[in-house]
C-alpha cells in the first residue's frame, strides 16, 4: 500500500478559511500613497471652498452693516437740514433766523467739517414736548441749535442745546455717538448769489457773503467695515472738494452723499 509521509499531508491540507485569508490581497504602498494624495486634495479643496463662503459671508454682513449706518445718518443729517431756519411767525421780519451756524466750519483735516444748525422747536434735544407753554396751552417754541461732527474715535457725533433764546440755550446732548466708523464728513452749501431761488455754484463752510444765500446742503460721509475684508491696498477717495489718501488697512470704504434743502428757501 501506497503511504504519504506525515509532513507532506500535513502541509497540503488548509481549511476553506485559510484558503480565502491567503488569497486576498491587502493595498501596496503605491496604492495607499495615492489614496492618500486624493484624500488630502479633496480635504484641501473643501477647506478652501469653506474658507471662500466664510469670507463672502463677511463681506456681505460688514456692507450690509455699513449701508445701514450710512442709511441712519443720512436720515438723521436730511431730517434736521430740512428743518432747519424754521421759525414759527415766518412773516415776521424780527422772526428771522438764520438757519445755519456759526459752527459751520471747513475743517483742515482727515476728520473733515463740522456742521451747525438751528431752528424753532417745540420739541428738545430728546424728541420731547416742551413742557413751557405759550398763551394758547401749546408747549412753547425754543430755540434749538444742533452740530454735527466727525470725533477723534471716528463717530458721527451731535452736539443738542435747547432754550428760550440764543443766551439761554442748555446743553442736553454733548457729542453722543450717532454712528460708529466715520471716517470723515464732508460739507458743501448751494449758493445763490443774484437773488433768483437757484443756486449758482457750491462753496465750502462760511464762502457766502450771507447765510440767507444757502439754498442746500451737500454732505459725503466716508464710512469703513469693523473689520478688515477687503485686499489691503491703499487709495485715494474724493468726497466733494477734498481728496484724502486711505491707508492699506484691508477695511472696506464706501462714500455716501446727501442733498438736502433748508426749510423755504427754494420757491
Amino acid at each position: 500500500m501506497k503511504t504519504t509521509g506525515q509532513g507532506s499531508t500535513a502541509s497540503s491540507w488548509k481549511s476553506p478559511e485559510m484558503r480565502r485569508f491567503n488569497s486576498a490581497k491587502g493595498f501596496s504602498l503605491m496604492e495607499l500613497m495615492i489614496g492618500v494624495f486624493l484624500s488630502t486634495l479633496l480635504l484641501s479643496g473643501i477647506i478652501q471652498l469653506l474658507a471662500g463662503s466664510v469670507s463672502a459671508y463677511r463681506l456681505q454682513l460688514e456692507q450690509s452693516r455699513l449701508e445701514e449706518s450710512a442709511s441712519y445718518a443720512l436720515d438723521v443729517l436730511n431730517s434736521h437740514i430740512s428743518q432747519a431756519g424754521f421759525r414759527p411767525e415766518p412773516w415776521e421780519n424780527q422772526s428771522e433766523l438764520a438757519a445755519l451756524t456759526g459752527e459751520s466750519i471747513n475743517g483742515g483735516s482727515l476728520a473733515g467739517d463740522q456742521l451747525g444748525l438751528q431752528r424753532w422747536s417745540r420739541q428738545n434735544c430728546y424728541g420731547n414736548e416742551n413742557p413751557v407753554l405759550d398763551g394758547s396751552g401749546q408747549p412753547a417754541y425754543y430755540l434749538l441749535q444742533l452740530r454735527f461732527a466727525v470725533k477723534s474715535d471716528k463717530n458721527l457725533s451731535m452736539t443738542c442745546r435747547y432754550g428760550p433764546d440764543a443766551s439761554l440755550l442748555q446743553t442736553q446732548v454733548n457729542n453722543f455717538g450717532l454712528v460708529e466708523n466715520v471716517e470723515s464728513m464732508q460739507v458743501v452749501y448751494a449758493r445763490d448769489s443774484d437773488g433768483d431761488h437757484v443756486a449758482d455754484s457750491w462753496v465750502t463752510a462760511q464762502a457766502w457773503q450771507q447765510e440767507g444765500s444757502v439754498l442746500a446742503v451737500k454732505v459725503a460721509l466716508l464710512l469703513f467695515t469693523n473689520r478688515a475684508v477687503a485686499p489691503a491696498n491703499g487709495a485715494t477717495i474724493t468726497l466733494l472738494d477734498e481728496t484724502l489718501n486711505v491707508p492699506a488697512d484691508g477695511y472696506l470704504r464706501k462714500v455716501r452723499l446727501l442733498t438736502a434743502t433748508i426749510q423755504g428757501r427754494l420757491k
